[in-house]
């Protein structure tokens, strides 16, 4: 049986430093990349691929998704699937701050694990 893995949002420390003010934390397991993202309106990612194939899904917010020069709306609710080596950017079309998850599978090598800087104990007693 598998070691399992738990990480809370609200326990670690978030990368704040990447292009056009995305802010991010990292869960990695053997598997795959579990990236949680808050993009301010206006920001997003530029154009870029990467091997892993890639799940993105719209917790909150309206963003632009171009994948291979084909633009897609996707709001709240929605789930986007990208083949790995294909191009895709992001943007936030909108006036709040999008919520969004991405799940890289296998696993990223370039992600890091995001430092836990407390604990709110999840532990049932």
């Amino acid at each position: 049986m598998g070691k399992v893995m738990m990480m809370d949002i609200n326990e670690v420390e978030w990368k704040r430093d990447w292009p056009r003010g995305l802010a991010s934390c990292v869960l990695k397991t053997p598997d795959a990349t579990w990236q949680y993202w808050e993009l301010p309106p206006g920001g997003g990612a530029d154009p870029h691929s990467h091997p892993e194939a890639q799940l993105t899904y719209v917790q909150s917010g309206v963003m632009k998704l171009i994948v291979d020069d084909e633009e897609h709306i996707v709001t709240e609710g929605c789930v986007a699937y990208i083949p790995g080596n294909v191009v895709h950017a992001t943007e936030n079309i909108g006036s709040c701050v999008v919520v969004n998850i991405d799940v890289f599978m296998p696993d990223r090598e370039d992600r890091f694990q995001s430092e836990r800087i407390k604990d709110i104990e999840h532990t049932v007693k």
